[in-house]
Parts: C-alpha cells; sequence; structure tokens
C-alpha cells in the first residue's frame, strides 16, 4: 500500500504532538480521510474550500433495549 504525505506547519505539527496521549490521532485522521475520498469520489470538482469539519456527539446507545 502506498503512503501518502502532506506538509504541515510546524504550529500544527507542535500542537498535534502536544495532545494527551490517550487521544489517538491517526484513528481520527483516518476516519476524516474516509469521510473526504468518499464525497470526492461523489464530486471530483470539490475544493478544500468546500468542507467544513465539527464535531457530533456520538449517538447514545444506553436508552436501545438489550436483546
Amino acid at each position: 500500500m502506498a503512503k501518502y504525505t502532506a506538509p504541515i506547519d510546524e504550529d500544527t505539527r507542535q500542537r498535534i504532538l502536544a495532545l494527551p496521549r490517550q487521544i489517538h490521532f491517526s484513528a481520527f485522521m483516518r476516519k476524516a480521510i474516509a469521510a473526504f475520498v468518499e464525497e470526492l469520489e461523489k464530486d471530483p470538482e470539490l475544493e478544500p474550500e468546500n468542507f467544513i469539519i465539527t464535531c457530533t456527539a456520538r449517538k447514545d446507545a444506553s436508552d436501545k433495549k438489550r436483546r
């Protein structure tokens, strides 16, 4: 599998390194990249300005009936 790299500025790199250890940055990036790829497959004409990144809460599974 090919590895792709993209340059990031030093400020962003330092902020990533300063994240608490329990945060698995690569897992977040895998999910974000998958979402970007899906959208680009639908419309290859999209530009970075077309994307807005937001955070949503997980669905609360406690209300679901247990089987």
